[in-house]
């Protein structure tokens, strides 16, 4: 059994229905005259079934003479050998070391005489000992062991009416040796001689005073009734307080047992019955009435057959009849219809919540077979197929069908199990409700599908719709982009021309020089071709000629400073092969596909277009750390620094300076661009990147650098902050993702 849930709710019921039922069924073959020992064992296995228990035992408390107190085991599984003793401890005040098995445990509960518990969740060996009584006083012990998490003190309540139950039926066990025991004296007293008569009468009222069982003996003729002490005890008499009659036991007998008393009294006496059997009820002395199991018979008649003396015993079964009650009551809560059969379909036992449930009237139904139901054919075939199954294999079987009633369409579910070699029990629960509840469900799920297709097409119709916008979106932030780089780019026009103007101008002058130099140098060539095309000895006075225009031209300085003046000239050019480049690169637009980019790289290219920006108003200082590469728009990345860097430097309102330091922190690129600038308030900071806001006069900015530039490093999952205070200058920090290898 769990705890818990709905689902461990009807566990639990379950188990309490199929313990209950194996009680009821325990307490009736006792009362026909099966032995406990028997009994017991069948209970002890419902229970090990019932609480997952992988063994137990049940003993009955012995103690003879001056032997050691034992434990007379009635039922164990394994089996061990009938009529197994084991030897209990004295008793003690507090309990021992946790018990190892179920023999000390047995004596754990002898010595404590209160349930133990031993082992929990976890342990590997878990043990539950209960003592078991009858009337308040100690009849045996149950020992329960190895349940998979341990027992519970839940338990406790569920076990007690099996509790109940076997310490009843030690003690109706115990009754019904003293019973024999007793009947048996009188048939030895029967059998005697004329001459022990008496003697064994005295002997019988001594047993009779000795017994725990009310026994009596009752003079037919006279009406004289003897009864022991334990009969007026059970009765809550004492000697001498009540009249030993046979008018008194008719004045202590309930009114509604007197008929059906009378009944069986004259069927024995006429011989019908051979011994008187019945459950009635006594009036005792506090005014409460008493359960009583009779059992008599005459045991002397004279020669004409008249009875002439009548002996029996009295049992107290209140406690018995209670439980049975509990049992009842139990049932009476059950909202299904309960059935008890025989292999061949016979009604043996019902019960009903709603008599008008029933196929038959309730007066017709025991004894009646399922044959005889106004069931159709194929119906009652599938019970008699499920029923045959479940007793001949003891399975559970399940099973559902439908029954067209006056009040219209019923829903029915069957379960059938085995109660005995040849019974089964059906309970028999109305669906109907549910099967509603179910078809509702399922016409719902249908229009909740509906609902959800429906809903699935607009959401795909939306998302195509959202789709479009986030494209068009990002075609018109590309444009963006573009057009702030196109801005940036003539807002920086004049600065990349002059850049540029600087070194074509001494490239243009180092030409001309150059122009100048050749000039001079070819009349010196022309000369040389001369003596080249003279024939040998000829050429003295070329060779004149050539030294004088050497010397006249200072062709020596001319070969000296030509060198200097190219390699002027190479590097003016490669300077504006640079500033070109850096200018289309900036310029291009993107691919659409990110790239593997080195930062420091691009802030290098980056600070070659901006330089004329920056180098009348501040001193740039570089503090490049080793990087990783990263996964972005190179062109859209140097867009953000041409930003940022632009202004830093219009910040700067005399001169200043710029620090750019990058860094590799944890998965970050981090480029931080600090600059001693006027700074910023507050006010300003929360307004930064707010489309078209700028702290420029009116045609000098579009307010659209920094918020296109918050745009495209939000776009590279990165993060930009700014820490600035008036007259601090500014720190604009960039926190880019490192590509994943």
């Amino acid at each position: 059994m769990t705890t818990g849930g709905e689902s461990s709710a009807e566990e639990m019921l379950r188990a309490s229905n199929t313990l209950l039922r194996a009680l009821t069924r325990a307490q009736a073959d006792f009362i026909r005259g099966e032995e406990p020992r028997e009994l017991l064992q069948r209970l002890l296995t419902v229970v090990l079934e019932l609480t997952h228990s992988t063994s137990g035992v049940i003993g009955e408390l012995s103690a003879t003479g001056g032997s050691p107190p034992s434990l007379l085991l009635l039922a164990s599984l394994p089996r061990e050998e009938a009529g197994t003793a084991w030897e209990l401890p004295p008793r003690r005040d507090a309990p021992g070391q946790e018990p190892g098995d179920l023999r000390a445990l047995v004596g754990a509960v002898f010595t404590t005489g209160a349930p133990v518990v031993s082992g929990g969740p976890g342990s590997p060996h878990t043990f539950l000992g209960l003592p078991l009584e009858s009337g308040g006083e100690r009849m045996g012990v149950l020992g329960l062991a190895q349940r998979p998490g341990g027992y519970d003190t839940g338990l406790l309540d569920f076990l007690q009416p099996f509790l109940e139950a076997c310490g009843g039926l030690l003690a109706g066990g115990r009754q019904e040796q003293r019973r024999r025991r007793a009947e048996q004296e009188l048939r030895q007293t029967q059998e005697a001689s004329a001459e022990r008569v008496r003697l064994l009468a005295e002997r019988l009222r001594l047993m009779m005073d000795s017994v725990q069982d009310g026994l009596w003996d009752l003079d037919m003729p006279t009406g004289r009734l003897f009864a022991n002490r334990a009969w007026l005890g059970m009765l809550g008499y004492a000697e001498g307080e009540l009249e030993h009659t046979q008018a008194t036991w008719v004045r202590l007998c309930h009114p509604d047992d007197e008929a059906a008393s009378e009944r069986l009294v004259q069927e024995h006496l006429s011989g019908a019955i051979p011994l008187i059997e019945r459950e009635q009820r006594l009036l005792r002395k506090d005014g409460n009435w008493t359960w009583v199991l009779t059992r008599a018979r005459v045991v002397t008649r004279d020669e004409q057959g008249r009875p002439l003396r009548m002996v029996g015993t009295n049992v107290d079964i209140t406690t018995q009849k209670r439980t049975e009650e509990r049992l009842r009551a139990l049932i009476r809560t059950l909202p299904d219809i309960v059935l008890r059969q025989s292999a061949d379909g016979t009604y043996l036992d019902y019960h009903a919540p709603k008599p008008e449930d029933l196929a038959v009237s309730p007066e017709s139904l025991i004894g009646s077979n399922m044959r005889q139901l106004p069931f159709p054919n194929p119906l009652l075939d599938k019970m008699f197929m499920h029923l045959g199954r479940a007793i001949r294999e003891g399975t559970l079987e399940v099973f559902e069908y439908a029954l067209d009633m006056p009040s219209g369409r019923e829903y029915y579910e069957a379960r059938i199990v085995r109660s005995s070699q040849d019974e089964a029990v059906s309970i028999i629960r109305n669906i109907t409700e549910r099967k509603l509840s179910e078809a509702r469900l399922l016409q719902q799920e249908e229009e909740l599908r509906r609902h959800r297709d429906s809903l699935e097409e607009l959401v795909r119709n939306r998302s195509e719709k959202l789709l479009k916008a986030t494209i068009e979106l990002e075609e018109q932030q590309a444009q963006l982009i573009q057009a702030e780089k196109m801005a940036s780019l003539g807002q920086m026009a004049a600065g990349v021309a002059h850049e540029i103007n600087n070194p074509v101008s001494y490239v243009m002058s180092n030409l001309g020089t150059l122009d100048q130099y050749v000039s001079s140098l070819t009349p010196l060539l022309q000369l040389q071709r001369e003596l080249l095309s003279q024939p040998a000895g000829t050429s003295a006075e070329l060779l004149e000629r050539m030294g004088e225009l050497w010397k006249q031209e200072e062709v020596d300085y001319l070969l000296s400073d030509m060198p200097e003046l190219i390699e002027e000239s190479l590097a003016g050019t490669r300077r504006i092969k640079e500033i070109a480049q850096s200018l289309r690169s900036f310029a291009r637009e993107d691919t659409g596909e990110p790239q593997l980019v080195d930062v420091n790289t691009e802030m290098a290219s980056t600070l070659k277009i901006v330089w004329n920006e920056l180098k009348y108003k501040c001193e740039v200082k570089r503090d490049f750390g080793p990087l990783p590469p990263v996964s972005c728009h190179p062109t859209q990345i140097s867009q953000v620094f041409t930003n940022l860097l632009v202004n830093a430097a219009q910040a700067i309102e005399t001169r200043g300076e710029i620090r750019i330091r990058t860094r590799h922190e944890g998965s970050e690129v981090v480029v931080e661009i600090a600059d001693t600038g006027k700074g910023m308030t507050q006010e300003t900071i929360s307004k930064l990147f707010t489309p078209f806001f700028t702290t420029k006069p009116r045609g000098q900015g579009t307010g659209l650098g920094l918020s296109v530039s918050y745009g495209i490093i939000a776009k590279h999952k990165g993060r930009i902050d700014v820490q600035s205070q008036p007259g601090q200058g500014s720190t604009f920090t960039i926190r880019l993702p490192t590509a994943q290898r």
